[in-house]
């Protein structure tokens, strides 16, 4: 009968270490070049975010201003009908400037008569800028998404960059284990 060979296949010591400083270095490349790029576009991400939050604020903030002036207006040309006397020019005016900075296109004069005109305009202000309202909150819902599969990527590259890491210096290791096998031997 012939003998079997209880020699074993082995590969040489150096390889495994080559392949783990190997697997170390592209770990090392996919953090800095992938993780760190993914990791610059998710902070722009976030800056978009936050600035359409604090220009959603603002704009929130247009549409009380309008609503107010439009009270203001109203109690004022009701206190001049119910005392029966016309507004001072100097108020009419100073009134019909504040106007004129959210409705500029139009000239409307301050008269009981034109208040349903004006308060038309002045919806059509608020109108406009709510639907500026709405579509920065959709554009931060797109961008809480798209930032949302940026994170899920970095996650993934970083586990994977661990992975290839740990399997590296698990090789480099193995030349400590083969020389203490060979010394044993």
């Amino acid at each position: 009968m012939a003998q079997l060979s209880s020699r074993k296949w082995q590969v040489p010591t150096w390889t495994l270490v080559a392949v783990g400083l190997l697997l170390n270095i592209i770990s090392a490349l996919i953090t800095n070049f992938y993780i760190d790029d993914l990791t610059r576009q998710s902070n722009d991400i976030v800056q978009r975010q936050q600035s359409n939050e604090k220009l959603i604020q603002l704009i929130w903030q247009q549409v009380e201003t309008v609503e107010r002036k439009r009270e203001h207006t109203l109690v004022i040309l009701s206190a001049a009908e119910m005392t029966e006397t016309s507004l001072p020019i100097e108020v009419a005016k100073q009134i019909e400037y504040e106007i004129t900075y959210w409705l500029p296109e139009n000239s409307i004069e301050l008269s009981i008569e034109n208040v349903p005109a004006l308060m038309e305009a002045l919806n059509e202000v608020q109108a406009g800028q709510r639907e500026k309202i709405n579509d920065l909150y959709l554009q931060n819902q797109m961008l809480i998404d798209e930032n949302a599969e940026k994170m899920k990527a970095i996650s993934r590259l970083r586990n994977l960059a661990l992975f290839l890491q740990v399997l590296g210096l698990a090789l480099v290791l193995a030349r400590d284990l083969n020389w203490r096998d060979d010394r044993y031997r």
